[in-house]
């Protein structure tokens, strides 16, 4: 059994740490589309059953700083080490990355933060 829902489902959770920035927002807005997909045991195929097919918010016109359209694939997450051993600049990593995907909506903040990732662990 498979459940896609709406990346904007649920309801925003409070943490309990204080946070750095008071103006973070959650994109969460209690959305409720949700299709369940199973597979059929009669012919083994995937059948989808759609639960609720009505968003309660706007759809985006762009994609630019979507989390899944921006992140970095594992070839240019390897792309990203090699060149920051390499001592190269973010931005530079970034024009590399882009001359080489030319739909790549990945930002300079994905590249400084795979950086930190890899230099951390």
């Amino acid at each position: 059994m498979l459940e896609l829902v709406c990346e904007r489902s649920g309801d925003h959770k409070v943490p309990n740490r204080k946070v750095k920035h008071e103006a973070t927002r959650s994109r969460k807005c209690g959305c409720l589309f949700k299709v369940n997909g199973y597979v059929d045991r009669e012919d083994n195929a995937w059948k989808l059953a759609i639960l609720n097919s009505v968003h309660n918010h706007e759809m985006v016109s762009y994609v630019a700083g979507h989390l899944l359209a921006g992140r970095l694939m594992e070839d240019d997450k390897k792309i990203v080490h090699d060149l920051t051993n390499s001592s190269v600049k973010p931005k530079n990593i970034l024009t590399n990355l882009k001359k080489k995907r030319k739909e790549s909506m990945t930002n300079i903040k994905q590249v400084y933060n795979e950086r930190h990732k890899f230099k951390k662990g």
